[in-house]
């Protein structure tokens, strides 16, 4: 055998998880993790060093894995190799699901009239996880059955929406930990996420958009009446005027039509 073809060998037979680009995937997935699961509390501050240590990482992958985590806006890195994981704020709850319901919201239009059979009974078992995990001990598993749900008719627009739409996703976790919080704010959540599959199996996309946007636009005001009252999310109340843009206007029309309905049918008998 050549000294080639034994080099080639060896690189062909390291081990998967020590091959740089796998060791970095997994900072990138645990740290990732560790700050959306609130593991790494927000607005801490920890240097690259200390993030390796406590995760049991090495700090070359860790290195790279931060420089991603930081595009997606989790952390900010500052001089000394610190890093300060990204607080939550109102500011920040008001702009993420302001992003969520303009780009749901007009995704589901679209999507929603091409569900399959197969994609309904996808989302059906997806709410029978979440009812069986409706406790905040159970929260993991709530949520990832929650994720699943959402996902189903926006991965039909496409990889380029569902990766965006998913991140947002992964993003609000760590809001709707603190909405969570309260016993009744399942009850509330499998009300809502039961009337969003009835419209996804009408296969009607407005419906579908109307209800998105009321959902997430609840779980935010109903954090920031907890936390912070006098806020005013703005961008939040466009984005659900937006989402429900001509919808109001043809609600109030429906009574005034069945009214002249009503009265030609009086005159006719």
């Amino acid at each position: 055998m050549s000294e080639e073809h034994r080099s080639s060998g060896e690189l062909h037979s390291e081990p998967i998880e020590s091959r740089p680009g796998v060791r970095m995937l997994d900072a990138y997935e645990r740290i990732r993790s560790a700050i959306l699961e609130g593991v790494l509390e927000p607005g801490g501050r920890l240097s690259q060093v200390k993030i390796a240590d406590r995760l049991g990482l090495s700090r070359t992958p860790v290195r790279e894995a931060l420089r991603l985590i930081e595009r997606e806006g989790l952390i900010t890195s500052e001089r000394g190799r610190q890093v300060v994981i990204s607080p939550t704020s109102m500011a920040d709850l008001d702009e993420l699901y302001a992003l969520r319901i303009k780009l749901d919201t007009m995704t589901v239009r679209a999507t929603v009239p091409q569900l399959s059979d197969a994609d309904l009974v996808e989302m059906q078992d997806c709410l029978a996880a979440m009812d069986a995990n409706s406790r905040q001990e159970f929260f993991a598993e709530f949520d990832a059955a929650h994720q699943q749900f959402h996902m189903i008719p926006i991965r039909l627009a496409g990889p380029r929406h569902a990766d965006y739409s998913a991140q947002l996703n992964e993003h609000a976790k760590r809001y709707r930990q603190l909405y969570l919080a309260q016993p009744e704010s399942y009850q509330q959540a499998r009300d809502e996420h039961h009337a969003i599959l009835q419209a996804c199996v009408a296969h009607d996309g407005e419906e579908v958009a109307c209800l998105l946007a009321e959902h997430y636009a609840r779980n935010a005001l109903t954090i920031i009446a907890r936390t912070d009252p006098a806020f005013e999310p703005r961008q939040l109340h466009m984005a659900v005027r937006a989402a429900r843009f001509g919808r109001d206007d043809d609600r109030r029309k429906q009574p005034a039509k069945r009214s002249k309905a009503g009265r030609k049918g009086e005159s006719a008998i």
